[in-house]
């Protein structure tokens, strides 16, 4: 086979190979869209939507306080005692200042306490798109009777209560 055969076949084998490549490419790339969309916020959405449709859930829309802080502030959370999961949604709250965090507290009905357990802790505010946080406890929770939103200071061991659920 002469030079210039041999370049062909090479040139040939080489356009195969790529094209090969890039249907693989082509056909993967629904796939990665999938990984790269199921983030944090999307699978705690898919996670509330199937505690909301769960009848043993218990869910409820934020009571708010007169604190002008939390005015504006929309949304809800659900739980579910079986599956210890649950997801807060919340919309339109503000920062909190420097050395304050917000707090989430489930009271039990079962529980051996008065006292609150917390259920996560929240360091940002969050404008007109929605957050989800993942209702997480250290303490099996089975009956919750209020959850409360409060304003926390790393200064003061109470926090002001800035919304309530009661389901």
């Amino acid at each position: 086979m002469s030079r210039s055969g041999t370049a062909r076949k090479n040139w040939l084998i080489v356009s195969l190979l790529l094209t090969v490549l890039l249907a693989g490419i082509l056909l993967a790339l629904p796939h990665f869209r999938d990984v790269h969309a199921d983030t944090a916020t999307d699978g705690l959405a898919t996670l509330r939507e199937e505690l909301l449709a769960n009848p043993t859930s218990i869910s409820g829309n934020w009571l708010r306080t007169l604190n002008p802080i939390v005015k504006d502030v929309q949304g809800d959370l659900v739980w579910n005692s079986t599956q210890q999961q649950g997801v807060l949604r919340i919309r339109d709250l503000p920062k909190p200042k420097a050395g304050q965090f917000y707090q989430l507290w489930l009271y039990d009905a079962q529980g051996n306490s008065a006292d609150g357990i917390s259920g996560g802790l929240l360091t940002q505010g969050v404008g007109s798109e929605e957050l989800f946080m993942e209702i997480n406890t250290a303490t099996p929770v089975q009956e919750p009777y209020k959850f409360e939103f409060t304003l926390q200071s790393n200064q003061q061991e109470t926090g002001q209560i800035l919304l309530m659920v009661q389901p």
